[in-house]
């Protein structure tokens, strides 16, 4: 009895003892690349997704900002005649370097086994530095349900044939016109058979185009096109007069971004907002006119609760008539908040998300990240139909890790208020893109879609194409 009596104490022992949890993950956020040449073309988007795309799994995990992260990874492109060096840092929150690694080559086919070598290096480098507690506990994994509201496509819509380039902006006013923009072109396009080209208007090449929005037409069919450029570090946007096919420049350096809501589903209407010294986003949003000889007039002020910026609110009301602001937080949730500016409530998922950005001199970013530039990315726009419902794109697909990001697939998703929570009405079918930026027309209830179906990358500039649905 007696054996049996040890046998059994030990094994009830061996159960009390708590188990070795897995290691946590270590949290990390890939910061710009410095570049040099700095006319590298896109190498410094691409050195950051190849990074993330290697670094990314193995006990390691990608976060939005700094703040969150466990480690800094930074580093340096140096072309000298025909060789390259490449050289990547790893620090902590404190800044202290935890791995340092670097590669030389001699040309650009080299430069993906090099970068493929770095990540292996420091990734051995940070597990070691970060040797976790046993008793932490692991990550949860979070995987968001897929819903089960999918919208039917009542008719195939019009899909326009293929745009060259990674376009980013888009704007109509519910004709068959509407307008494209890229970096440094608007164009005016014309819904056919297929997409024709009525006008164009090219920007210096120190200017960025990060939105464009448009009002009207008026008595005498009259579009006013209100263009969000970035010259260098600062605001300085147009007003193109959109007539008689053709684009006429109408202002120009103006120190606001633009962006046309229709609150509460109302009609549409161009709001404005200022860039301060340190905030990328300054003071309220005012309800924005432009009339030749005045310029542009600013009234009516909003005042944006936390998050809340010109390019990522909107207005709607419950069916008593009460209004909510609702707004995307900077790391993809949306938020909807009283009228007093408290927060009622906040998605279990991430919506929106964009590509676009604008960059910023930051001292203190480069201290934390590496680098001497903050990158703010342009959020999607919310859209408020005159029946209440809200309407938010979903990127989603390959990686997001902090400013590396390239979305491969989207749906539009329609939500209804119930007093608590938005509760999901439908989503568009899943497409194998990334959704740029899209405008809901209210009058026919469609969605106007602008995609990239291709990506751009050292050896292609990409393709876009425009999509027509209905939004029902």
């Amino acid at each position: 009895m007696k054996r049996p009596l040890a046998a059994t104490l030990i094994l009830l022992g061996s159960l009390l003892i708590p188990l070795s949890a897995p290691a946590a993950t270590i949290r990390a956020y890939i910061a710009d690349f410095t570049v040099s040449p700095a006319d590298s073309g896109d190498l410094k988007t691409t050195l950051q997704r190849l990074f993330a795309s290697r670094l990314s799994g193995d006990g390691l995990s990608a976060v939005d900002t700094p703040a969150e992260a466990d480690i800094i990874i930074s580093g340096s492109y140096t072309l000298l005649g025909k060789m390259f060096s490449l050289d990547a840092f790893a620090r902590n929150a404190a800044g202290k370097q935890l791995a340092a690694a670097f590669e030389q080559g001699d040309s650009l086919d080299s430069l993906i086994p090099a970068v493929g070598k770095i990540s292996s290096k420091l990734k051995g480098d940070i597990v070691k530095q970060y040797q976790q507690s046993s008793s932490a506990p692991p990550a949860p994994v979070v995987t968001a349900p897929a819903s089960e509201i999918v919208r039917k496509e009542t008719t195939p819509g019009w899909t326009s044939q293929r745009i060259a380039g990674e376009q980013s902006s888009l704007a109509s006013w519910g004709t068959r016109d509407f307008l494209v923009s890229e970096e440094n072109a608007v164009r005016l396009y014309r819904q056919d058979a297929k997409l024709v080209l009525v006008a164009e208007a090219t920007l210096p090449i120190r200017h960025k185009i990060v939105a464009i929005d448009a009002t009207g037409p008026d008595r005498d069919g009259k579009v006013l096109a209100f263009v969000t450029i970035i010259d260098r570090e600062t605001p300085a946007s147009r007003i193109y007069a959109v007539q008689n096919d053709t684009l006429k420049l109408v202002s120009e350096d103006l120190p606001y971004f633009f962006r046309a809501v229709a609150l509460n589903g109302g009609t549409k209407q161009v709001y404005a907002q200022q860039m301060g010294r340190t905030e990328d986003y300054y003071g309220d949003v005012f309800e924005a006119s432009y009339a030749e000889g005045a310029g542009v007039k600013l009234k009516n002020p909003i005042k944006m609760p936390r998050f809340a910026n010109i390019f990522n609110f909107n207005m709607f009301r419950d069916p008593s008539g009460k209004s909510y602001l609702t707004a995307f937080s900077e790391s993809g949730y949306l938020i909807v908040y009283s009228d007093s500016g408290e927060e009622l409530w906040r998605s279990s998922e991430k919506f929106g998300g964009s590509e676009t950005y604008f960059q910023r001199r930051d001292s203190d970013n480069e201290r934390a990240a590496g680098t001497p530039f903050r990158t703010r990315f342009i959020d999607q726009r919310i859209s408020v139909t005159d029946k209440g419902e809200i309407l938010v794109p979903q990127n989603t697909g390959f990686f997001v890790l902090g400013n590396a990001r390239s979305y491969s697939k989207y749906s539009m998703v329609s939500f209804t208020w119930t007093g608590a929570t938005l509760e999901e009405l439908w989503r568009t079918k899943q497409s194998q893109s990334y959704l740029a930026d899209y405008s809901f027309q209210p009058g026919s209830r469609e969605l106007v879609l602008l995609e990239v179906a291709q990506k751009g990358g050292l050896a292609s500039k990409g393709g876009s194409l425009v999509r027509v649905i209905r939004a029902e």
